[in-house]
């Protein structure tokens, strides 16, 4: 269990790096704001969605730095710090996450250069086909349900098929709510590209 010099040492790097993310990272590398004008046409931005990640990071990060500062000492939690069991939870989370991002981001690319044929004389690549279906919910699709049940898998400590498909329908739940509504949006990682 994470003691409570740990819990605000977390919650300090997670606000601090939302901050960083909304001040400084997602202003410097997408090329429309928030809200994006062109010739009287209102939709929104590259950074309409970054933003709103890295605010609801920085909103929890905040309530848990508030929650710790405002627990009382004598409340019977022991401050144990990072201790080893911390960090065998942790390091099996970050490899599943990391494995799961790695699939997100090459199995578009992977998925044109096998299956897109190339006609001689245009060489079709990832990039020309990222916002065409299913290229363009491949990754999200696979990274996501990924990530969602292998997490839920490792925290039960078993793997189950109805995990699996609810792992399905959270991820298309996700894609529905995110991409239908929004004709100029790409999921992730198909801005990168």
């Amino acid at each position: 269990m994470l003691g409570r010099n740990a819990e605000l040492v977390v919650a300090v790097i997670l606000l601090g790096f939302a901050a960083m993310a909304a001040l400084v990272w997602i202003p410097a590398d997408v090329e429309t704001q928030i809200i994006h004008t062109h010739r009287r046409q209102t939709t929104l931005g590259d950074a309409f969605l970054p933003t709103l990640a890295v605010g609801i990071l920085g909103v929890a990060a905040l309530v848990q730095l508030l929650m710790t500062l405002g627990r009382d000492r004598s409340d019977g939690i022991e401050d144990t710090g990072v201790d080893m069991t911390t960090l065998s939870f942790l390091l099996p989370l970050s490899g599943i996450v990391a494995l799961s991002l790695a699939m997100m981001y090459w199995a578009g690319p992977i998925a044109v250069d096998l299956f897109v044929a190339d006609d001689g004389e245009t060489a079709r690549s990832y990039r020309q086909m990222r916002g065409t279906y299913p290229y363009k919910l491949l990754g999200y699709a696979l990274g996501g349900t990924a990530m969602v049940f292998l997490i839920t898998s490792f925290i039960e400590g078993r793997f189950r098929a109805t995990r699996l498909l609810s792992s399905i329908l959270a991820v298309a739940a996700l894609m529905a709510i995110f991409d239908l509504p929004f004709d100029t949006v790409l999921l992730p990682p198909n801005g990168d590209w």
